[in-house]
């Protein structure tokens, strides 16, 4: 198994917080997304990263990763609280894919925030960005109402507080906007819950 990779992609810390957590071996490819391999469209026709091999199955998109890689039937190898070993309950589908995708779209904005301020474009000159700006406060302040002080799913380490931690530890590290101090104490306590999983401590970005 090989996962294209870099150490500060968010998306792909996702993949790689699960390979730990359920103990799997996978070879790292690191990967620049401003100079992908000749071929790699052909592997992700989205070019981004992450991408995993697996034999013959390619597989691109960190939550469809992460959901094939719940179903290897691997016990898990993390600490308690224990990893779920769905992407969602049953009886709570809808609502949970729900919180996935907002968290996505939470990063999403993120990096169009991050990548342009690059560039010299700041939200004060485009409408797009300011935009992006209301999308994420509206987004945290949703969160905030759906994660409790045992995180989304009490007794494990659900998708969804993997997916919400790594994310806003990403907005600690890019820093597209301040969300800490704001009146959002759920997610802070999320946050400090579980920074130092081992997990989460083995894949933190590089500076």
């Amino acid at each position: 198994m090989k996962l294209y990779c870099s150490h500060n992609s968010p998306y792909a810390r996702k993949v790689r917080v699960v390979l730990a957590e359920l103990g799997i071996a996978c070879e790292p490819i690191l990967t620049d997304v401003n100079h992908l391999p000749p071929d790699y469209a052909r592997a992700n026709p989205n070019l981004r990263i992450p991408c995993l091999l697996d034999g013959e199955r390619t597989l691109f998109e960190s939550n469809v990763i992460v959901d094939y890689l719940l179903g290897r039937g691997s016990a898990p190898a993390g600490p308690p609280p224990p990893l779920a070993r769905t992407m969602t309950r049953p009886s709570h589908d809808l609502e949970e894919r729900l919180v996935l995708a907002t968290i996505d779209t939470l990063l999403d904005s993120g990096l169009n925030l991050f990548v342009l301020s690059r560039d010299g474009i700041r939200p004060e000159q485009s409408g797009t960005l300011r935009r992006e700006l209301r999308r994420m406060q509206a987004e945290l302040d949703w969160l905030e109402t759906r994660v409790t002080p045992q995180g989304f799913v009490p007794g494990v380490f659900s998708i969804q507080d993997l997916n919400l931690t790594i994310a806003l530890l990403w907005l600690d590290f890019r820093q597209p906007l301040p969300w800490r101090g704001q009146g959002r104490p759920r997610l802070e306590a999320l946050v400090e819950r579980y920074r130092e999983r081992p997990s989460l401590l083995a894949t933190q970005p590089v500076p």
